[in-house]
């Protein structure tokens, strides 16, 4: 299996760049749980802020790579598209039948539309593949050389409702929409650099992080990525942060901002659950870092290095013991996203770092990771959505100008 792609840089703070996006992994139980949430209710309009949000960062994503690879007819940078969806864990995406009018891509596979719940499939009422939808818009721009927006898009078959294929349809508009543009790498307001890892514990986070580079996370034939347990994409970065952010900004308008931060915290605490849960149950965590684990405070050390091969900043542990962990976080995308669109944050709004340092204490503490128990509706609330759990709150952030972000779990 050959996949031509633009090169991936791993750069300072444990980015992930390519094609000018930053990419960060995230498991289909974060993918579901985000985008149930933002779908909430119908009156925000937040479906079709997921289908720009893709739009935006994939024709940036989709052109620079056509750009770096001298792809240049609508063939060649279909081809770049589809590679690109296929070895991120989107799915497998057929553009042959897009046009600079427009026409239909149609989906073998599709990481939306088969694994938010791949015990139910075809369980939703309606199509999930709304990322899928935006893609094939940027890409089909792409390949007519037009800027993101010239494209409708609508989607007329998905796994997710009970489809054997997903389908999109596309047609030219005579005026492009205008999106925002993406913000590639973002900014930081702080050049300091990250300390070294927290010394007082077993584990030896450069040997975990070589190990890990060992691994293949690319998408498998069906352009899928089962690790840990759990199924993964490596994931724009910005289009997490652009559909996060615009939700916020929506509820704050009728003053239920902090209603907005909540669920954005509670889906941090299930991709935690389920991320970090998984990952501390698999094979790979067997092999590479349990044999370095001596005490329960080792998982902890253990998970935050393995969260610094994700692509979501350099998490350092600050503090910690069996009460309280304090984890600050150099360069975290949340931050970078927010400030390369919006500028300087006027308060915290790292909520997937604040959900998932929780996660980490429950599952070690309270939640007997150690025996592998099963991560299911049952032991959620047991651990996570229960009185008497670790609590996290976030007491800086770098979108708001602080050298790093620092989140507190307290118990």
């Amino acid at each position: 299996m050959t996949r031509r792609l633009a090169p991936i840089a791993a750069l300072p703070h444990g980015r992930l760049v390519r094609a000018r996006e930053p990419f960060v992994f995230h498991c289909n139980h974060y993918n579901r749980w985000l985008q149930s949430t933002l779908l909430l209710n119908p009156e925000l309009g937040m479906a079709e802020v997921i289908v720009t949000a893709a739009e935006e960062v994939a024709h940036q994503a989709i052109t620079q790579s056509a750009a770096e690879l001298g792809a240049t007819t609508p063939s060649a940078v279909a081809a770049v598209a589809e590679d690109l969806f296929a070895e991120h864990g989107f799915g497998r995406v057929d553009l042959s039948g897009v046009s600079e009018q427009g026409g239909r891509a149609r989906f073998s596979s599709s990481h939306y539309g088969q694994c938010l719940v791949p015990d139910a499939p075809g369980s939703f009422a309606e199509p999930q593949s709304l990322f899928d939808r935006g893609f094939v818009a940027a890409a089909a721009a792409a390949m007519a050389g037009l800027p993101a927006g010239a494209f409708e898009a609508a989607t007329v078959a998905c796994f997710s409702v009970g489809d054997d294929y997903g389908e999109v349809v596309l047609r030219r508009r005579a005026v492009p929409a205008r999106l925002t543009i993406s913000p590639g790498e973002g900014v930081s307001f702080s050049e300091e650099a990250p300390p070294p890892p927290f010394a007082d514990t077993s584990v030896d986070e450069a040997s975990i992080l070589a190990a890990l580079a060992g691994l293949s996370f690319a998408g498998n034939e069906e352009g899928l990525v089962p690790r840990f347990g759990v199924i993964l994409t490596h994931h724009f970065a910005n289009f997490y942060d652009r559909i996060s952010n615009e939700l916020v900004r929506r509820m704050n308008e009728s003053d239920m901002r902090d209603a907005a931060e909540m669920l954005l915290v509670d889906a941090g605490r299930r991709c935690g659950f389920h991320t970090f849960g998984g990952i501390m149950s698999s094979a790979e965590w067997d092999a590479v870092v349990r044999p370095q684990l001596a005490t329960k405070g080792d998982w902890v050390h253990g998970m935050v290095a393995v969260v610094n091969a994700l692509g979501w900043g350099v998490w350092r542990v600050q503090e910690h013991s069996e009460r309280r962990l304090v984890v600050r976080i150099y360069d975290d995308y949340e931050s970078r996203g927010y400030a390369g669109t919006y500028g300087k944050a006027a308060g915290p709004l790292c909520y997937l770092a604040q959900g998932g340092v929780e996660s980490i204490m429950n599952l070690v503490y309270l939640g007997g990771i150690d025996a592998k128990p099963a991560l299911d509706d049952a032991l959620y609330d047991a651990v996570i959505d229960a009185d008497e759990t670790y609590r996290a709150t976030q007491t800086r952030c770098m979108a708001a100008g602080d050298p790093y972000t620092e989140i507190v779990a307290e118990r």
